[in-house]
C-alpha cells in the first residue's frame, strides 16, 4: 500500500545488477531466485512483490516493470536517476482497472472507446458498438508505446496481491504459468470454482504459490466485496477509471546504461565491461563472455579483456561483409537503415571503429538535407561506439559531396550482423555552400515532455548537437 516499503521481484539477465539498486534504494527483495538469494545472502521472503522487473520478452534490450501505480511511481523515480540515457514508456491507462467508457463508435472497422481522453479498443460486436452508449468495462491491454491503443473487455475486474476477479459471460479459473505444481494448482481451481457460479473468473497469479488457503479464501472474499463496490460506483459515476490497476512501463536501455548496470553487477560478482550490451544483443558471444569473467575472477586484467571481447565483435561484423544500421525512435519505432557494405573496421582508443557504404539505386530526396538522391551515390558512415553520433557522408557519382548528416544518437552497440543505438531526434546537415544547421530539435523537446527521455538525455542530446555544428 502507498507509503510501504516498496516489494520487489527481480528477474531477467540485468537480475544481478537491478537487485543490488532494489537494495541500495532501500526497497525490499521478494521471491528471489536462487542464484540472487545466494549472492546476496537473502532471506526466501515469500511475500506477493507490489512492482516485478525483468527484461522484456520481445527485446532483450527492454527492462518491462509491472506493478501497482503507486510502487511504480517510487521505483521509476530512482531508475530515472541511475539510467538517464534510456527511453522511458508508460502505460496510458492501468492494466486490469476498472473503467467507465463512452463509446464513439467503429473506426476503420474497430469499436472505439473514450476514457480519460484516451481512446481505446473495446472489445464488442459491431452491431453493440453505439456511439454516446456508456459501458463498464475493463482494461486487458495497457497502451506502452505511443500510438498503442489499450484494449477494454466488457465487465468489472478488481485485482489483488494474489488473483484477480472479473465479471465474465465464460466464467472459469486460470492459473498462472509460473506455478507449475500439480498439486498446488489443483488446489486453486478448487477454491476459485465456487465464484464461476457467480459469473465470475478468477485468475491466480504467482504469488498465491507462497500463501496459505484460508488466506486466500479470504482474498477472494474480498476481492467479491470489492467487484461489487466497483460495479456500483462505475454504474452510477461518470466514465474515468474506477479500480486500482498495474502501471506497465518499458525502458529501452542504452549502451551508456548497460555501462553502469555492469559496473554495479561487478560490485557483486566478477564482470567486464559490455557484459549486458552482448547479453542483450549478441548473445552468442554470451559463451565468450562467461569466460572472461572466470578470468577476470583470476585477475587477469578487465580492461584487456572488454577490449578483446569488443575486437571479437568487430572482427565477426567485419566477416558478415555487410551490416545493417539499425536506429530506435523515441516513438518506439525502429527504423534500419539498409545494409551497407563494411569497408573497414578497426580499434582506437578502446573503441570499435566501422565505415560502412551504401549505393543508391532510386530517385528522390535526401531527408534533412533536400538535396536530390540518384542512382550510383554513395553513403559513406563512420560509426564509432564511444561516439554520440553518426556521420553519414553523401557523394555523387563523380565523388562530389553533396552533403553531411550527422545523427544524434546514443553511443552504438554492435550485435552480430548490425549496429543499434538509440536516436535521439535532433541531428546536423551540412550542405557545400551553406552554414551547418540542426533540426529537428521540436521533435526531442516533444520526446521530453512526453517523459520518453529525462532532462539530462535531452541537454546531452542538445550539447552533442551543438558540438557537431561546430566540428
Amino acid at each position: 500500500m502507498p507509503g510501504s516499503v516498496v516489494r520487489i521481484r527481480v528477474r531477467g539477465i540485468y537480475a544481478t545488477a537491478l537487485t543490488k539498486f532494489v537494495l541500495d534504494a532501500g526497497f525490499q527483495v521478494v521471491q528471489p531466485s536462487r542464484v540472487i538469494a545466494d549472492r546476496f545472502s537473502l532471506p526466501q521472503l515469500p511475500l506477493p512483490a507490489d512492482v516485478t522487473i525483468k527484461n522484456s520478452d520481445n527485446d532483450p534490450s527492454e527492462l518491462l516493470i509491472v506493478g501497482y501505480e503507486w510502487a511504480v511511481d517510487k521505483v521509476l523515480e530512482k531508475l530515472r536517476e541511475l539510467l538517464p540515457y534510456s527511453f522511458y514508456w508508460r502505460s496510458s491507462l492501468p492494466l486490469h482497472a476498472t473503467v467507465k467508457a463512452r463509446v464513439k463508435g467503429l473506426i476503420d472497422g474497430v469499436c472505439i472507446a473514450e476514457v480519460a481522453g484516451i481512446d481505446a479498443e473495446l472489445i464488442i460486436d459491431r452491431e453493440h458498438c453505439e456511439s454516446g452508449k456508456n459501458v463498464v468495462a475493463s482494461v486487458v491491454r495497457p497502451g506502452v508505446k505511443p500510438g498503442e491503443r489499450p484494449r477494454l473487455a466488457l465487465g468489472a475486474r478488481v485485482l489483488g496481491d494474489y488473483a484477480i476477479l472479473m465479471e465474465s459471460e465464460r466464467p472459469r479459473v486460470t492459473v498462472s504459468e509460473h506455478i507449475r505444481n500439480p498439486e498446488k494448482r489443483a488446489e486453486l481451481i478448487a477454491l476459485a470454482s465456487p465464484y464461476t457460479e457467480q459469473g465470475l473468473s478468477v485468475h491466480w497469479r504467482s504469488s498465491s504459490q507462497h500463501a496459505d488457503p484460508q488466506v486466500l479464501e479470504q482474498h477472494l472474499r474480498e476481492l467479491r466485496e470489492r467487484l461489487l463496490e466497483v460495479r456500483e460506483a462505475a454504474e452510477k459515476g461518470e466514465p474515468g477509471v474506477y479500480s486500482v490497476g498495474e502501471a506497465v512501463v518499458l525502458i529501452r536501455l542504452s549502451s551508456v546504461d548497460k555501462l553502469m548496470l555492469d559496473k554495479i553487477r561487478d560490485a557483486v560478482v566478477p564482470t567486464i565491461s559490455l557484459h549486458h550490451s552482448v547479453k542483450s544483443t549478441a548473445p552468442s558471444f554470451s559463451t565468450v563472455v562467461d569466460y572472461a569473467e572466470k578470468l577476470k575472477a583470476r585477475s587477469v586484467d578487465s580492461n584487456l579483456l572488454s577490449e578483446t571481447l569488443l575486437e571479437m565483435l568487430g572482427e565477426k561484423l567485419a566477416s558478415s561483409r555487410t551490416v545493417k544500421l539499425v536506429h530506435v525512435k523515441p516513438d518506439g519505432s525502429i527504423i534500419e537503415l539498409g545494409r551497407g557494405e563494411v569497408r573497414n573496421v578497426y580499434m582506437e582508443r578502446n573503441r570499435l571503429i566501422i565505415v560502412i557504404e551504401r549505393r543508391v539505386r532510386n530517385r528522390g530526396v535526401y531527408d534533412g538535407l533536400g538535396v536530390e538522391k540518384e542512382p550510383g551515390d554513395r553513403i559513406v558512415s563512420e560509426i564509432d561506439t564511444g561516439s554520440w553520433i553518426i556521420k553519414h557522408t553523401y557523394y555523387s557519382r563523380d565523388g562530389t559531396v553533396k552533403g553531411i548528416y550527422i545523427n544524434i544518437n546514443t553511443p552504438p552497440e554492435v550485435s552480430e550482423d548490425a549496429i543499434v543505438y538509440l536516436d535521439l531526434e535532433v541531428d546536423v546537415v551540412k550542405k557545400p555552400g551553406e552554414k551547418p544547421r540542426i533540426i529537428d530539435e521540436e521533435d526531442l523537446q516533444r520526446a521530453l515532455e512526453a517523459g520518453i527521455i529525462t532532462d539530462r538525455l535531452y541537454e546531452k542530446a542538445l550539447e552533442e548537437a551543438k558540438k557537431a555544428l561546430g566540428g
